[in-house]
């Protein structure tokens, strides 16, 4: 009996080795899959452009801004400490590589009382962004924000305007902002 118990010890030794060989190759190859992963996001992923909008309104009003004509208009009721705004956009947008171009419309009419800066957004990815429109004026064209060019292929995508509100006066962001879907054509 006493060798029947010993081939039994042995035989669970033998066992309880196969299992932490078998954990150990576990850990081993998990370890490896996170080395792996680490360098690729470190080394070789491409970084993103930020889609964070400035707390304060930038310096620079927007060059490709035209005028709207509609200075006659008188501006929107706001509450004290508040602001009001009234947007007119299309819902399509072009981009064109070949040009570093994306065309568009959005327009900040005379009687909204805040600055507006837009951002063309293509998977969170910043795409285009302008700068300071002021009430009265509007926008049809925005170069590629760097890098954008990359990150694009020619064919449709869906994509979203975000438009961050400024005070004129302070240049402090306001609390509220919108994010309307758009879809996007990219040409060569």
């Amino acid at each position: 009996m006493d060798e029947h118990t010993d081939r039994y010890a042995e035989y669970e030794k033998k066992k309880k080795r196969k299992k932490i060989w078998i954990l150990i190759l576990l850990l081993l190859l998990v370890t490896a899959v996170a080395v792996g992963v680490s360098v690729w996001a470190l080394f070789f992923r491409q970084p993103e452009v930020s889609v964070l909008a400035p707390d304060y309104a930038p310096q620079d009003i927007e060059q490709n801004a035209e005028d709207m004509g509609d200075s006659s208009k008188d501006k929107l009721d706001a509450p004290e400490g508040g602001g009001s705004v009234n947007l007119m956009f299309q819902d399509k947008v072009t981009i064109d590589l070949s040009d570093n171009a994306a065309t568009l419309y959005y327009g900040n009419p005379s009687e909204s009382t805040q600055d507006v800066l837009l951002q063309i957004v293509v998977q969170d990815t910043l795409i285009a962004q302008s700068g300071r429109i002021i009430p009265g004026n509007q926008v049809k064209k925005l170069n590629l924000a760097d890098g954008a060019k990359k990150t694009l292929q020619p064919g449709g995508y869906d994509g979203k305007l975000v438009l961050s509100f400024y005070n004129p006066e302070t240049g402090e962001k306001a609390t509220v902002n919108t994010e309307i879907p758009v879809k996007i054509t990219v040409t060569e």
